[in-house]
């Protein structure tokens, strides 16, 4: 006989799972919302009576009197991936009323298993009825329900409903673990597009920890957890986001807080998705009824913020976005945990496909910091650049017939500077106005030659413009200029990897050499805004130009030999490592080009030779560690080292670090960092671990850190409690702090939330 199909009549994963999951995240503390339900978790049982059933019985009756079709005895039946079992099923074909008795099992096209005693369904349908529900995922976690009805575009209800991630939450040794939601009543509403729950509770490990009479949340939005934090300025805060609403195709989130120390707050969020465009505006604020635990312009009762962000994407390739702040005082956002650094005022269009990428952007950078005064405020907002524009671009372009690749990049940076930007007796940044384009053509390709040997040569031009108004009265500062300058580039790498074997390893040794040679000016932007500073290490022994910008760029002619190795071992471990240095063998030195900021000072590259740089790296099993180091081959001292390694057997760790950095007066630093920390943690029950540590300054013959915590994880749930106190030397010195960490895991440890306590 044709009937619709058994999979429209039963709650889908989706529904059952959505439901208990937003029970579960709206009572569970956390620090950060995030996104895991997909918004059309409550819309996937399918409609219709389209389809044909395959039916299978011991016994099919046809009953005229009644006009009922009744199988029984191992009822199978199967439609489009479903299959479904029961002791007997029956089918009024006058009402389209089925019921499936005993024993009901179902599953589904996804392997998730349905049990029930009863099911009844009706119209269609397209309504129904099930009684002791139980769904158990191939992940595991399970969903249960006394009763469920549900009535097909309108609403779902779940009586007794429970959400468990780690099933019965009974592990192999009869401990009880992980966590679970229940609620008397869930209610999806259809058509208001809410779910309501009655008598929600959250369960740890069995017992019930929070519970409240009744909560509603949209269908479909991202969702807002309850926050509990500390500060010694604001005291205890509580935060209560149970307050969402639909507006206009918009959700609006009304989040209370009480500051304990201070008084009340709230936050105001507003999302809305309208075709490609989805934007947020969110305002926020506190009135402190205790100002002067904050100083400066943050000791004022009314103290808050407003942001907005947004995206819009025509096509596919193209977005178009914009970020905005506003504040009472630039230490509010911090000091209540909302922001902190920097907030960027900025309006962009971003294009990427397969071969091209552009970034433009016009840009305000605000520090978010608590100052004495407006004054002062003002004077490091004017410290800060404004770019108009800022903007990035590469296209690349691959030749047929293994005829190599061309890349094209540009680079295009005008900025405003109301004050000059110096700290530490260098300069960030000039006052005025200057602009810098940079356009770069390069080739390159690789060839394999006879015997191995891998040479790659590479051809580029690169032209700059640049322009600045010479508005500082700083001596170092350039005058008002403009600088037009062509660099031509050209580059050859050469490898030759050499492949061996030993008595249970395979090893690949490449020594490596490369010439490369700029002819052009070494500050081609004439001021330096993007090109402040880097570490020289095996990482970026072989780059082509190690600064990161377009303002700098390395010059002359440079050679740089080394090589690598990798070693991989048939019992699982594994080698790698790699060694060089750098020689400047003629034309300008661009690392000794001096543009009042830190750029090349202790570079290690700044003579003839350079530092010996070299990495190495390992691991077996649970082992694993690495070094790198600088050594100068000139007064044959080691400027920089550091090393690491762990090792975790059977719930055993231990961990160990240590860091040399010699003194660099150039850079204000007259004394070395010399450190060596140890750390170790040991399971000491089921799911319990004591983790303790201490790091040394050697250099000061101090204590610089030590630590201890208690942790408790058993992959559904974990919590503890972490302790910390710092030394005399240490940048926050003879501090103690007590940190609480709480999270929640679903299946397959997909994190639910996590209240983080840490330092």
């Amino acid at each position: 006989m044709s009937k619709p199909p058994l999979g429209e009549k039963y709650v889908r994963r989706g529904a059952l799972l959505a439901s208990v999951m937003v029970m579960a995240l709206a009572f569970a503390p956390i620090a950060n919302a995030q996104q895991i339900i997909p918004a059309d978790f409550f819309s996937r049982i399918p409609t219709g009576n389209s389809g044909d059933m395959a039916v299978s019985a011991d016994t099919q009756i046809f009953n005229s009197r009644d006009n009922t079709v009744v199988a029984q005895g191992r009822v199978g039946i199967s439609f489009e991936g479903f299959r479904a079992s029961a002791d007997r099923a029956i089918y009024y074909q006058r009402t389209g009323r089925v019921e499936l008795v005993g024993n009901v099992a179902v599953v589904d096209p996804d392997g998730v298993e349905y049990i029930a005693d009863r099911v009844e369904l009706e119209d269609g349908f397209r309504e129904g009825f099930l009684r002791a529900l139980t769904v158990a995922f191939p992940d595991g976690s399970r969903f249960t329900a006394a009763e469920t009805n549900f009535d097909d575009g309108v609403e779902r209800i779940y009586v007794d409903g429970s959400y468990a991630p780690c099933g019965s939450c009974i592990d192999a040794n009869g401990n009880r673990i992980g966590w679970s939601v229940k609620a008397a009543r869930i209610v999806t509403d259809e058509a208001e597009q809410v779910i309501y729950f009655e008598q929600p509770s959250l369960q740890l490990l069995g017992f019930s920890v929070i519970s409240l009479p009744w909560l509603s949340l949209p269908q479909g939005d991202s969702v807002e957890f309850p926050v509990i934090r500390y500060s010694e300025d604001y005291g205890v805060a509580v935060s209560l986001p149970f307050f969402r609403y639909r507006v206009a195709d918009g959700s609006l989130a009304i989040t209370p807080t009480a500051y304990l120390n201070q008084g009340p707050g709230v936050d105001l969020d507003w999302n809305q998705t309208i075709g490609n465009l989805s934007y947020s505006i969110s305002a926020s604020g506190v009135y402190q009824f205790n100002p002067g635990a904050f100083s400066g312009l943050a000791n004022r009762n009314m103290r808050g913020a407003v942001q907005t962000s947004g995206t819009f994407t025509p096509t596919d390739e193209w977005t178009l976005g914009w970020s905005y702040t506003a504040f009472t005082d630039p230490g509010y956002l911090p000091d209540y945990d909302i922001a902190s650094d920097t907030a960027r005022n900025q309006v962009y269009a971003q294009y990427l496909d397969s071969d091209t990428y552009a970034d433009i952007r016009v840009q305000q950078f605000v520090p978010l910091d608590n100052q004495s005064s407006l004054a002062v405020f003002n004077q490091r907002l004017d410290e800060q650049a404004i770019t108009h524009p800022n903007v990035l671009a590469d296209h690349i372009i691959d030749l047929e017939n293994g005829a190599g690749r061309v890349e094209l990049s540009g680079r295009l940076l005008g900025l405003s500077r109301g004050r000059d930007d110096v700290s530490h007796g260098f300069t960030h940044g000039y006052q005025g106005h200057s602009a810098h384009a940079m356009l770069q053509a390069s080739w390159t390709n690789q060839y394999a030659m006879s015997g191995g040997l891998l040479v790659s040569p590479y051809l580029g031009l690169r032209g700059d413009a640049a322009f600045y108004d010479g508005a500082s009265a700083r001596a170092d500062a350039p005058m008002e200029q403009g600088l037009l300058s062509a660099t031509p580039i050209a580059a050859l790498d050469i490898r030759y990897p050499l492949l061996a074997r030993s008595v249970g390893a395979a090893h690949v040794i490449e020594p490596i050499a490369q010439l490369v040679y700029r002819d052009g000016e070494p500050i081609p932007g004439i001021t330096n805004d993007d090109s402040q500073g880097f570490v020289f290490s095996d990482s970026n022994l072989f780059s082509f130009n190690r600064f990161s910008g377009a303002d700098r760029q390395e010059t002359g002619l440079r050679a740089n030999v080394g090589g690598q190795f990798q070693t991989s071992f048939e019992n699982g471990g594994w080698l790698s490592g790699l060694m060089g240095q750098s020689f400047h063998l003629a034309g300008t030195n661009g690392f000794n080009a001096n543009d009042g900021s830190s750029a090349g000072v202790t570079s290690g590259l700044d003579g003839d030779a350079s530092y010996v740089v070299a990495g190495v790296q390992g691991g077996y099993g649970g082992l694993a560690g690495g070094a790198k180091a600088q050594f100068d081959p000139a007064t044959g001292e080691i400027p920089r080292f550091q090393l690491s390694a762990s090792g975790e057997v059977e719930g055993y760790r231990v961990t160990g670090d240590y860091v040399f950095i010699g003194e660099r007066a150039a850079l204000g630093e007259f004394r070395d960092r010399h450190e060596v920390a140890l750390g170790a943690a040991v399971p000491i029950a089921d799911y319990w671990t004591a983790n303790a540590g201490v790091a040394w300054d050697l250099e000061a013959n101090q204590w610089l850190q030590a630590t201890a915590g208690l942790t408790y994880d058993d992959e559904f749930l974990a919590y503890g409690v972490q302790t910390r106190w710092t030394g005399p030397t240490h940048r926050t010195a003879n501090d103690f702090r007590v940190g609480v960490t709480f999270s929640l895991s679903g299946p397959e440890n997909s994190e639910v939330v996590d209240l983080g306590g840490g330092f």
